[in-house]
């Protein structure tokens, strides 16, 4: 297993690239969670296979981590680090990436402008809190009213912000100042003063939990949207050339979701390995997190709320076809 950067579209990465192939590469020193067992690797039937797969390096996209444990004996796996969703699901398209760990929010404002990215399997739920400052006197969600509030425009928490605001009576649009602040940028933020409150991505709320002088309002999650956030991703291309490899990665994707959720601490080891992350952080971001591979009705029609709160929104001109940007099969295969 390799981890690199796409050199063509990424020129000024490439120093990076070099560090990250020293840093977060195999090395010779086995995959993430010690020496596989030849029995627990998944059978695919044919030639060799090379594999790419994008990630972010964030610990509820972290599953190809795992991949190499079940890998096909003839299939080769690259990992790439992506520095946002929305470069994933675009490398996903063109054909760079054969699959990608990513957001939803990116990859359906995708499907909404008929990009043929499909949805093959979930990969992790939550992830999110709406975090405020000690000092802010905001201890519930009630609270936020008039208050600045970072947010990601257009990523899974802005819509779980906006829809719990929503469901608590205050109007996003007027009874709130958010202020546009990137994701690893929320805790300095919200330390100097610059917000009251910001609703993050994991490993941010517990990065400022860690800190100190922050506290957890709520973690967004009741609202009809529920706690969708990860997937697995290919294009229909990949489907329609090689049916068989999708399931056979599917059912790698299934087994390293079920082996990260069944050894937490050598998840959370793992991530801290490859990427740098605090272990304290993680022991809080850990249970924030829920791992899932499974695709049911209720999943999509939690897909089909946030489409329609992107679409309210104008984050998209339009709704998908959910029939063709979701495919359960391959999943439904292990159920």
């Amino acid at each position: 297993m390799r981890l690199w950067t796409p050199v063509p579209r990424r020129l000024a990465l490439v120093a990076a690239a070099l560090l990250a192939l020293t840093a977060c590469g195999d090395g010779g020193g086995g995959t993430a969670g010690g020496p596989v067992d030849p029995a627990d690797l998944v059978a695919l039937e044919g030639e060799q296979r090379s594999v790419t797969v994008g990630v972010l390096r964030q610990p509820h996209l972290s599953h190809p981590l795992f991949y190499d444990r079940f890998l096909p004996e003839n299939v080769t796996l690259d990992i790439v680090p992506f520095a946002n969703s929305t470069e994933i699901k675009n490398a996903v398209v063109s054909g760079d990436l054969t699959f990608g760990v990513t957001g939803i929010t990116a990859a359906l404002q995708g499907a909404a402008n008929a990009e043929p990215v499909v949805v093959v399997a979930a990969a992790a739920d939550g992830g999110s809190a709406i975090v405020a400052g000690e000092e802010s006197g905001i201890g519930d969600v009630a609270d936020l009213r008039g208050k600045r509030i970072g947010y990601v425009p257009g990523s899974a928490q802005d819509i779980l912000l906006r829809l719990t605001l929503t469901d608590a009576g205050i109007d996003p649009a007027t009874d709130v100042d958010l202020v546009n602040v990137q994701f690893a940028d929320m805790p300095a933020a919200l330390a100097r003063g610059d917000i009251d409150a910001f609703s993050g991505a994991e490993t941010g709320p517990s990065d400022a939990l860690v800190r100190g002088g922050s506290v957890v309002v709520t973690k967004p999650y009741d609202t009809a949207m529920g706690k969708i956030n990860i997937i697995m991703a290919t294009s229909e291309s990949v489907i329609a050339a090689d049916p068989e490899l999708v399931q056979a990665m599917v059912e790698v994707h299934a087994r390293a979701t079920e082996y990260m959720r069944d050894n937490p601490d050598v998840w959370a080891e793992a991530v801290v390995d490859k990427y740098g992350f605090s272990a304290e952080s993680l022991e809080l971001a850990v249970p924030n997190i829920e791992l899932r591979w499974q695709i049911d009705d209720d999943y999509q029609a939690q897909t089909r709320v946030l489409g329609e709160q992107q679409f309210e929104l104008d984050q998209i001109q339009g709704e998908p076809d959910y029939e063709r940007f979701i495919d359960p099969s391959f999943v439904q295969e292990l159920m």
